[in-house]
């Protein structure tokens, strides 16, 4: 039982790791891109009057921006 939990608690910091570092410093994009929710715009954008939308650089899923400034 402690073994399951030692492990568990281990991926959990590891996903928590990688996450500050994809999120600080870019690192692990083709990983946590999609998995997160968190898209990067590629150069070009479309502003219909209304929405900020453009497309994601590394999975080509069409993203907008919120009013907060992230891209979902």
């Amino acid at each position: 039982m402690i073994t399951v939990l030692v492990i568990f608690i281990f991926f959990v910091v590891m996903f928590t790791l990688a996450s500050i570092l994809y999120h600080q410093l870019g690192s692990f994009k083709w990983l946590f891109h999609d998995t997160l929710g968190w898209h990067m715009p590629n150069n070009f954008y479309n502003f219909d009057g209304v929405n900020l939308s453009s497309r994601c650089k590394y999975c080509g899923k069409e993203i907008m921006q919120d009013s907060q400034g992230n891209w979902f």
